[in-house]
């Protein structure tokens, strides 16, 4: 008798866009209870070779290779075969987690109808991931809970129902520390009992800690290589932090029913100051990055801004929903640019290529919706720039050249910062003070 055959082997696969660019996995060989990674930069087809190897791609583009699935023939079987195994045997975790949310249902209905189990099931799977109160949560809708916990809402669907292959597109990216232990806990029980995971990830301890056999993007194409290791740039002395509060808030409480996010929070960010928030993921970082740029009101208490009314900017978690899907990026870039902005400039010094400025946003990868919604709000050069996990879909290198942009323009101009981030250490290196947002109050570290 032959031996097990592995969960997926790939052979000369390649995708190729109608625009002619193509992206190709020579070759990448998993066996059961092993983890393969994509990696590379923003942009570089990692998740459009994810989706072409199991047919998921738009109409238009075309796949070359052999795909073989727990040993049969996957992209040229017939496509009842296909939809079985990939409802059966194939589990999704995609990067943007909201969009993959049903926005009209329940997030415990949902689970349920995903997994055929119940919605106490659902619960239950939910608090093994560290969800709080996570029968409160299956009655929320998507746009109710946090990126974090919409992440956390995907792996549970995948846990349950326990998939011999899974295939995660960036899943730790906005997790904070406590739930990535959730998530390495769960996603090594699945390989303990012999499924595998196929990841598209910029997370190096993710990698390390799975023990990833890792294909690095290299000239259209992912090759066995290493990872990049980049320390984050230390914030640089220079323009002084000002005395008086450029943006304050007093006595803020917000809640959501009866779940009080916010309670009687104080706020105050000096100009020039970088001022990071921390905490787990649903304690309510980006409520308060909204009520403070004023996307949102507080039930009560005040919040003080300048007097131009686009000074405040924030850039959202969810870059992808505060672009609009058909414009393109430049368009939408030119519309709020202040007189003298720079556009090329500031797009190389984030490492937006010049041909994604071309493309409508729903034609950008993660990393970059993620910069094209940052370069918008500098276009309007604000005082104050509220950021919300800006670099949870960035590989490790366009994220340093960001923070550096950043931190060169916090210095040269006395642009405001408050940076809401699960990265400790990137929170320890580019900021003057730092608070933990814990029980709806602001505590320190």
């Amino acid at each position: 008798m032959g031996g097990v055959p592995p969960l997926l082997q790939v052979d000369g696969f390649q995708v190729r866009r109608p625009s002619g660019q193509a992206y190709g996995l020579p070759e990448l060989t998993l066996p059961r209870g092993r983890v393969a990674a994509l990696y590379g930069p923003s942009g570089c087809g990692k998740t459009t070779v994810l989706h072409g190897l199991f047919g998921l791609l738009p109409r238009g583009t075309t796949v070359a290779g052999r795909v073989r699935v727990l040993g049969g023939g996957f992209l040229d079987a017939p496509a009842d075969e296909r939809r079985h195994v990939l409802r059966h045997d194939v589990g999704f975790l995609l990067q943007d987690a909201h969009a993959a949310l049903d926005p009209l249902q329940p997030i415990g209905r949902q689970i349920a109808q995903a997994t055929w189990r119940s919605e106490a099931d659902a619960a239950a799977a939910l608090a093994a991931l560290g969800v709080r109160d996570a029968g409160s949560l299956c009655r929320r809708l998507p746009h109710q809970i946090s990126g974090g916990q919409a992440q956390r809402v995907l792996l549970a669907v995948a846990f349950l129902r326990g998939p011999a292959l899974l295939v995660a597109d960036e899943p730790s990216a906005s997790l904070d520390g406590g739930s990535y232990a959730e998530l390495l806990a769960h996603l090594r029980a699945l390989i303990g009992r012999g499924s595998g995971v196929l990841l598209a990830t910029h997370d190096h301890r993710l990698l390390r800690d799975l023990g990833a056999a890792v294909h690095r993007w290299s000239d259209g194409s992912f090759v066995p290589g290493e990872l990049d290791e980049r320390p984050w740039p230390a914030r640089r002395e220079g323009h002084g932090v000002g005395a008086a509060s450029v943006l304050a808030a007093e006595g803020v409480r917000v809640a959501f029913g009866e779940r009080v996010v916010l309670d009687g929070v104080g706020f105050a960010l000096r100009r020039g100051e970088v001022v990071a928030v921390t905490g787990e993921s649903g304690a309510g970082k980006t409520t308060l990055a909204r009520v403070l740029a004023g996307h949102r009101p507080p039930d009560a208490g005040t919040v003080r801004r300048p007097a131009r009314r686009t000074a405040v900017q924030l850039c959202c978690q969810d870059a992808f929903g505060s672009l609009t899907p058909g414009r393109q990026l430049a368009a939408l870039v030119a519309e709020a640019r202040a007189p003298f902005f720079d556009l090329g400039r500031a797009a190389a010094a984030l490492r937006l290529p010049a041909p994604a400025l071309e493309r409508p946003a729903a034609r950008l990868s993660g990393g970059e919706r993620r910069r094209g919604a940052l370069l918008r709000a500098l276009a309007v050069q604000p005082d104050v720039l509220v950021l919300d996990e800006p670099t949870a879909a960035l590989d490790r290198d366009a994220a340093v050249a960001v923070i550096d942009s950043l931190l060169e323009l916090q210095r040269s101009t006395g642009l405001a910062i408050v940076l809401a981030s699960h990265d400790l250490d990137l929170a320890n290196a580019v900021a003057h003070r730092t608070v933990v947002l814990q029980g709806g109050r602001l505590c320190p570290p």
